[in-house]
């Protein structure tokens, strides 16, 4: 359909093959060109494509109901120009993919999905076009969505009409705040739940994404206690594939959770075929216990997953409470990590954003216990807002559980810290808050000290030496009543 107008499209694709050659896929020719019609026009199904042809007119409706017709690629020069900004949005994309601290998909074939890249491409041109106050949150609405689809299979079948409706709505979220799509809700939603036990297939989305997360962590070598350059990593065995296979009833050796990205070399020199109780010593005797385990907790190998690594014997009922351990610490890391977003913070605000959260689940258990779980003390503004947070999200969250919300201790998750503070200190009910905290006005002040904390490391502002120190007081007040 090209020739007769002077596009020569192999050649266009040969010369533009070799920037796209990270991805090891067939299909990337199709890709740019499906990343073009997404951005002209949202769907890149193949009867789409179609329209991309130069001067091609295209039905559409509009808002009246009446038929026209609009051309998406007036001249050759257009197209041209067109694929030129797909290829370049390509290269763009799957270099961010493959940045350590980004995405963590050092190699091809440890990306998740390959089919989800025309539609992640044009998110990401899209967000790349919009003014600089909108960059910054459309950025991270894209980064969430993204890890949305991996950790629900959403592209794992058929994808273009998919790429469609996530393209169109994830554009609407980034304008509005409130317009979250609902594969991100299903994944807030959902997370907890998450099977990684049966995830024993290298190149598996969620198998895959959890190996992403551990490269972005930062997991460090057992050797040099450094960060493996991206291409010494590969993934391997914590607890040996042979022991597995002579103590463990199917592949479950094989799960996720006991792979990690380690080095050839420690492969070899450090594990080889040993069980964890026989390797960790040697490591401990040799760099001391709190660098080893500070090393494995890079690893999502907690404490106590560690130690139960540690004991001799080494059973099979052993293996199930480490494997149960590692799960649970990679749950949390998602998350903390991706959906509470603090990934981008810096080690130091990372805990004071944890130690904020803290005081607040603490706050909202004392409020539920001391109002025995009264919803009707709380006072009518707040309850207001709640009601209408709670109605909002049951009409927008498809997987939204409302009997979670009918008691006080569950509309309490929907309330923020201010709210807290405004139950507690009412007229009405600050005589059952008085003997915990005693001055009103002291209160008042920790509550300032911390949002302003809260606010500064949410909001992703500048949080100066004086807002920190006063929150972390504010955090060791709340903590040492609570």
């Amino acid at each position: 359909m090209l020739k007769p107008k002077d596009l020569q499209l192999k050649q266009l694709w040969r010369d533009s093959a070799p920037r796209l050659e990270f991805v090891d896929t067939e299909k990337m020719n199709v890709y740019v060109l499906q990343v073009m019609s997404i951005l002209r026009q949202a769907y890149c199904s193949p009867k789409y494509l179609y329209f991309l042809l130069p001067g091609q007119e295209k039905p559409i409706r509009l808002p009246d109901g009446t038929l026209s017709k609009e051309v998406l690629v007036p001249t050759v020069t257009d197209f041209r120009q067109h694929w030129d900004h797909a290829v370049q949005a390509l290269e763009q994309a799957i270099g961010m993919l493959r940045q350590p601290q980004e995405f963590g998909a050092v190699a091809s074939r440890f990306l998740p999905y390959v089919s989800i890249l025309p539609v992640f491409t044009a998110l990401q041109a899209h967000v790349a076009s919009r003014p600089p106050d909108v960059k910054f949150s459309g950025q991270h609405k894209v980064r969430l969505w993204y890890w949305a689809s991996v950790f629900t299979n959403r592209y794992s079948g058929s994808v273009e009409s998919m790429s469609a409706r996530d393209f169109l709505a994830v554009k609407a979220w980034i304008e509005d705040d409130a317009a979250e799509p609902a594969p991100v809700q299903e994944f807030k939603a959902t997370l907890k739940s998450l099977d990684l036990r049966k995830e024993v297939r290298s190149g598996y989305s969620t198998y895959n994404g959890v190996f992403n997360l551990l490269v972005m962590e930062g997991a460090r070598d057992w050797i040099t206690g450094t960060i493996p350059p991206p291409d010494a990593l590969d993934d391997h065995h914590i607890v040996p594939a042979s022991w597995g296979k002579t103590h463990l009833d199917g592949n479950v050796v094989h799960s996720i959770l006991n792979r990690t990205p380690l080095t050839a070399d420690t492969n070899r020199e450090v594990i080889g075929s040993r069980l964890p109780n026989a390797y960790l010593p040697e490591m401990v005797a040799k760099n001391g216990d709190a660098a080893v385990r500070a090393t494995l907790a890079s690893h999502f190998i907690s404490t106590e997953a560690f130690d139960i690594l540690l004991r001799d014997p080494f059973t099979p009922a052993d293996f199930e409470q480490f494997i149960a351990v590692r799960r649970q610490t990679i749950l949390d890391a998602i998350e903390s990590l991706l959906i509470k977003e603090r990934l981008d913070l810096s080690p130091k605000l990372r805990e004071l954003d944890i130690a904020v959260e803290g005081v607040e689940l603490g706050l909202r258990q004392l409020i539920d216990e001391l109002l025995a779980g009264d919803q009707t003390l709380l006072p009518p503004h707040v309850a207001q807002r709640i009601t209408q947070r709670l109605d909002g999200a049951e009409r927008k969250n498809p997987v939204f559980d409302p009997s979670r919300y009918t008691t006080l201790a569950g509309r309490l998750e929907y309330g923020d810290l201010r709210e807290l503070q405004d139950i507690m200190v009412s007229k009405q009910t600050w005589p059952r808050f008085a003997p915990c905290f005693a001055n009103k006005d002291a209160l008042t002040v920790k509550f300032d000290q911390l949002a302003e904390l809260r606010n500064g490391i949410r909001h992703s502002r500048n949080v100066s030496d004086i807002t920190r120190k006063e929150g972390e007081a504010a955090i060791l007040w709340f903590n040492q009543l609570l």
